[in-house]
């Protein structure tokens, strides 16, 4: 009977030291390719909003529909290598959800939280292009624009940085 009890302990023991080594993925690797593009497309989306402040002529489209590709493209982009990665379903993006919900943002949801704000952010612009080239942008309309862009901007950077933890 002693020999049993040894063998139990010893079970017991070992599960113990296996669970305990064991980690949970809460949320997909941080990927510091993702953030390093984002950084850019931002800083690019920003600079193009700036030179277009006061709003913009249809006339002039021309000139400017190489940015709205490149805009466009690089959100795409960014969705597809956001994809790319396992989707958190858990504690992580209830968390994310409160950072957002206290810097006054609404909460991520979708099955690909960063993917969803980089697909917004390209439907953004490529609204934004159509309006352009009809009719020209008017300054209110602009801000609308680059709100929208800035909330999803938010929601990417902050679901990003929050996978560096």
């Amino acid at each position: 009977m002693k020999p049993l009890k040894l063998y139990f302990s010893f079970l017991a023991l070992f599960a113990i030291a296996l669970f305990t080594g064991c980690e949970a993925t809460l949320a997909p690797a941080y990927d510091q390719a993702i953030v390093t593009k984002v950084t850019a497309s931002s800083d690019l989306a920003m600079r193009f909003f700036a030179e277009v402040d006061g709003g913009t002529e249809s006339e002039s489209f021309a000139a400017r529909e190489p940015v709205y590709n490149i805009l466009i493209g690089a959100f795409e982009s960014l969705k597809l290598q956001a994809k790319a990665r396992p989707v958190p379903k858990n504690v992580a993006l209830d968390k994310i959800n409160e950072m957002l919900a206290a810097k006054g943002s609404n909460a991520i949801t979708g099955d690909y939280p960063s993917a969803f704000a980089f697909e917004k952010i390209a439907e953004t612009f490529k609204k934004m292009k159509e309006t352009d080239k009809q009719n020209g942008i008017r300054p209110l309309a602009l801000q609308a624009f680059k709100g929208q862009v800035e909330i999803f901007l938010d929601q990417a950077i902050t679901y990003e940085s929050f996978l560096k933890r």
